[in-house]
């Protein structure tokens, strides 16, 4: 039987099943972009690299842009941040836990473990004892919605955050679970409690002058109060079961794949923190666990997840807090509360090597149509991307890519393969190898590190029957 070539789709999310030995894909630091009549549908772009743009010592509580500046609160401070990092004392917030963030245009509320403030953009005020229970806040119509004790919640009143009628109180109180965090989104609010969420909208009579959807409770409660982030399109959270869900309307959508929910399984997901982020027309959800190791992005448009990480060895994502503010793409990173800046046109995170993976699913005879269990032959494997990309001088200016395969799901991997992609302007490079391997079923893992600007497109294998 001669050889034949197939195609083998180098785009594709994380999907490392609980059963390595079945499948162990993974794309780690590689942003999958759809593409119009291009080599192939989607294309494997770089993740944003960061460059630092002021330093700090101390512990990130939370970022928000209200009234188009930047205020970030490290340790007990709050501080505006000019474009460009310039940082300015505004004045203190107490406490140590992170802080929920809300505002009306003319103020801004800060909340954090019983300590809420307001800030007009002049003066920072402290509220009372009102909030003595309070952890999160959010707004609609120009009220300001807070969670209390239990599965109580109550309201400001209109343009003052920190009056209360003592009138404006009300429960969540469908399943009589704790409230964990009100949420305003599409013109409801959301009271996400431990087993259950509550969708409530703006009835402008009563005290408080909200009404809640008895049909449109959802019986999922909120796993992590910092995990709710929203796009235009949806409202994302992580569940009390460790499932991560889409929300619109009273309709919920489960979008963690098994094998998502499979790594996160066991975490500390009320250390999880997440915000969504839109670069080059989609949108991403972005959920990193405490000081553990994961980081999992999320492609709205694509509906694929796949993997972030710092640095080489596989530290969880550098990024705790982001804004997009001053037309840039401004983050924190959890370490130290630094501000950084993240670029697709930055291949290091400050400075320190991006290890960029792609293993791909693997190849047997069973997906090649050949019946299951066959053995199989190939003789070359090219890898088609983008070439000529090395810089003018130091490392990267004669870039590889590493190349490694297994016949064993991923438990052991060859040799690394050094294969190049061309100095400056070496277009015509071919990126490919030369092995007589017989398998019953293998996988590739592909490697970037070099910090020069990457693209991975198709990949293609000779390959043929061997028998059993």
């Amino acid at each position: 039987m001669p050889y034949q070539t197939i195609d083998l789709d180098l785009a594709g999310p994380s999907d490392q099943n609980q059963s390595s030995q079945s499948n162990s894909e993974l794309t780690k630091n590689w942003r999958p972009e759809p593409t119009n009549n291009g080599r192939s549908d989607t294309t494997m772009l770089p993740w944003l690299g960061s460059t630092l743009l002021t330093a700090n010592t101390g512990t990130d509580r939370g970022t928000h842009v209200f009234q188009e500046v930047l205020y970030h609160v490290i340790d007990t401070t709050l501080y505006s941040v000019a474009d460009g990092g310039v940082y300015t004392s505004v004045g203190t917030i107490a406490g140590t836990e992170r802080c929920v963030f809300a505002d009306n245009g003319v103020e801004m509320v800060i909340a954090s473990l019983g300590n809420v403030y307001s800030y007009n953009g002049a003066t920072l005020t402290k509220g009372g004892a009102d909030f003595n229970n309070t952890t999160s806040v959010t707004m609609l119509n120009n009220q300001f919605v807070y969670d209390d004790s239990g599965d109580q919640w109550f309201v400001s009143n209109a343009g003052d955050a920190l009056t209360i009628n003592g009138l404006n109180f009300a429960q969540a109180e469908s399943a009589g679970d704790d409230l964990e965090r009100p949420y305003a989104y599409n013109q409801w609010v959301y009271f996400f409690g431990k087993k259950t969420v509550e969708p409530w909208w703006n009835s402008a009579e009563g005290n408080p002058p909200f009404d809640r959807l008895d049909s449109g409770i959802i019986q999922k409660g909120l796993g992590g109060r910092y995990t709710l982030a929203q796009t235009d399109q949806f409202l994302y959270f992580l569940g009390d079961d460790g499932i991560v869900y889409q929300i619109v309307q009273s309709q919920v959508r489960q979008i963690s794949t098994a094998s998502v929910a499979y790594q996160m399984a066991g975490l500390d997901w009320s250390s999880a923190t997440a915000y969504t982020m839109n670069k080059d027309g989609q949108d991403y959800y972005i959920i990193s666990f405490g000081a553990l190791n994961l980081t999992y992005a999320y492609s709205e448009q694509l509906g694929e997840w796949f993997n972030l990480s710092t640095g080489v060895s596989d530290e969880r994502y550098l990024s705790a807090s982001y804004q997009f503010v001053y037309n840039k793409h401004y983050a924190i990173d959890y370490r130290n509360a630094s501000l950084v800046e993240l670029s697709d046109s930055v291949y290091t995170d400050l400075g320190e090597t991006i290890q960029r993976v792609r293993v791909l699913p693997p190849v047997n005879s069973f997906k090649l149509g050949l019946g299951a269990g066959k053995r199989l032959l190939m003789s070359k494997a090219k890898v088609i991307l983008q070439t000529g990309v090395g810089l003018a001088s130091g490392q990267g200016s004669d870039p590889q890519i590493m190349v490694q395969y297994s016949d064993d799901g991923g438990q052991v991997w060859s040799t690394e393969r050094w294969l190049d992609v061309g100095r400056m302007g070496q277009f015509d490079v071919k990126s490919e190898f030369w092995e007589m391997k017989s398998f019953y079923d293998i996988q590739f893992k592909i490697t970037v590190s070099d910090p020069v600007f990457s693209s991975l497109q198709n990949m293609s294998l000779d390959v043929k029957a061997a028998g059993y």
